[in-house]
């Protein structure tokens, strides 16, 4: 329920005198009003506009946008008017409550019959959905971190029912607060790391600069500079006897095509 209630826009409706009422659970497809009048009418109008404008379109044209919006609009103004939504409550029983009009065959046979044969007892919620509205419809239910309508139908707008919104809402929002917390931890842990390699660079590379590290690379360059004198022209290999010197083979140039044909050509 909570996904589709919000708690600031049921504070405006109690504070105007609306009451809301909630459908219990695996019943909308037989008590959504708006199913059965408003929106039925609508994708009727929409299918039999399309069916009858699709045969006129020149060959070598295409449905376009245009198209699609022009039947929008005639679908909507002629589907989602207010006789249709009125029609529609009656239809279901929804608005004036008239449970006999529910048509329990298909609740039964066809969709949903599991959940409904074993969540929902029709006569009781005949009961709950009278003008009285019974005491536990004012009375929420938290089942798995929301407020369930599994079987009942319930009144959103009372007192208890906000206040349990409320408190959801604050729990909701204390997980929200500590996920972001731990974000921003984790984002900061990742920025220091960086910023920890990029100084650990630096102190390298400026102990690389350092005047004592490269005197004492310009010192060990001169000695070894004053041994390689010292010693003389030394051959690159000091053949001993009966050793056997092997050099690598060159690998051989390709030739270029095209400086093959040049050469082999008629002079």
């Amino acid at each position: 329920m909570r996904a589709h209630a919000s708690l600031v826009g049921l504070r405006v409706l109690k504070a105007s005198k609306v009451v809301v009422l909630m459908f219990p659970s695996h019943l909308s497809h037989i008590l959504q009003a708006l199913d059965s009048e408003p929106f039925l009418k609508t994708k009727s109008n929409a299918r039999s506009g399309m069916r009858t404008l699709l045969p006129t379109i020149p060959r070598g044209t295409k449905f376009n946008l245009v198209h699609l919006l022009r039947f929008i609009r005639r679908a909507a103004f002629t589907g989602l008017s207010s006789v249709n939504v009125v029609k529609g409550f009656e239809n279901t029983g929804t608005w004036p409550i008239d449970p006999s009009v529910i048509k329990v065959d298909r609740l039964v046979n066809r969709k949903g019959p599991v959940n409904a044969a074993r969540k929902v007892d029709l006569e009781h919620l005949a009961l709950r959905l009278g003008p009285e509205a019974r005491r536990d419809m004012r009375e929420p239910v938290v089942s798995f971190g929301s407020i369930s309508n599994r079987g009942r139908a319930i009144e959103a707008t009372n007192d208890a029912m906000l206040k349990a919104m409320d408190e959801l809402a604050a729990v909701a929002a204390s997980k929200q607060a500590a996920k972001d917390k731990h974000q921003v931890a984790k984002t900061a842990r990742a920025a220091e790391s960086i910023f920890q390699a990029a100084r650990d660079e630096v102190a390298a590379e400026q102990r690389r600069c350092s005047p004592a590290v490269v005197a004492r690379k310009e010192s060990s360059r001169r000695r070894a500079a004053r041994a390689r004198s010292a010693e003389g022209h030394v051959a690159s290999y000091v053949c001993a006897r009966g050793a056997v010197v092997e050099l690598e083979p060159r690998p051989k140039r390709q030739r270029q095509a095209a400086g093959a044909m040049g050469m082999g050509g008629p002079g």
